[in-house]
């Protein structure tokens, strides 16, 4: 039987998409082995403001002098009381969306913890969004697994310790991995395009690829149906 093992980092309350790749894969690794990429959505992501607007939330991290630091090795800053805002944001901006108070508690109890990594932090989130979303699916921290290589080596060794024999990758893999390396090693690859999806929203025009948590606070148990929907894959 064909297990199919898909890879990303670990970003902070990831869009809609991240869920999808989680829900059409046997087997999701997060790539937390990597370098901690500034610009990326690792530590931040966005939500929608009551002005129609998009606000960035962002986890207060140490970067001075560790610009070759590792995903699993970043740093929350904890002098800073990011807790309060970021959830003092989803409650400003979403208590009268349909589903918020939902959510609002155990969101609340998880923000209210003095977070040290910023991975365990994204993961909490992950497992939580998870189970919401009723995706029961294996999940593998990178760093913790005997893997070696970088880029598409790291892809294989990946793979192939997990015994997969398929690799599911967004259409950008096209880009960037050695498609031959997976050839030699019996390993399929299926790229898939997904797209944003248009949903009910609060205040004015709709803003896509969001945070999951735009999604969940609008449409509740629905999302997991609208996720799915938008779709498609292709053999390599």
């Amino acid at each position: 039987m064909s297990k199919i093992i898909a890879v990303h980092q670990p970003n902070y309350i990831p869009w809609a998409g991240f869920f999808y790749k989680i829900i059409k894969s046997d087997v999701f690794v997060l790539l937390d082995n990597v370098q901690f990429s500034r610009r990326s959505f690792t530590h931040r992501n966005r939500i929608k403001g009551s002005e129609g607007n998009t606000i960035w939330l962002t986890v207060p991290v140490y970067k001075k002098g560790r610009f070759y630091q590792k995903i699993n090795e970043v740093m929350i800053n904890r002098t800073v009381k990011w807790q309060k805002k970021h959830f003092g944001s989803l409650l400003m901006n979403y208590a009268n969306a349909p589903f918020f108070h939902y959510y609002k508690e155990t969101l609340k109890e998880i923000f209210s913890r003095d977070w040290e990594l910023l991975v365990d932090l994204n993961v909490e989130l992950l497992i939580y969004i998870m189970k919401e979303l009723k995706i029961e699916k294996e999940i593998h921290r990178a760093s913790e697994m005997k893997i070696k290589g970088e880029k598409t080596e790291l892809l294989i060794s990946i793979i192939k310790e997990l015994d997969g024999d398929i690799y599911l990758s967004g259409a950008g893999g096209r880009n960037y991995l050695d498609e031959g390396m997976f050839k030699k090693e019996n390993i399929k690859i299926l790229y898939y395009q997904y797209g944003s999806f248009i949903y009910p929203q609060l205040w004015g025009k709709f803003i896509p690829n969001l945070s999951i948590c735009d999604v969940l606070f609008n449409c509740g148990v629905e999302t997991r149906n609208m996720i799915e929907r938008k779709w498609g894959y292709e053999k390599a």
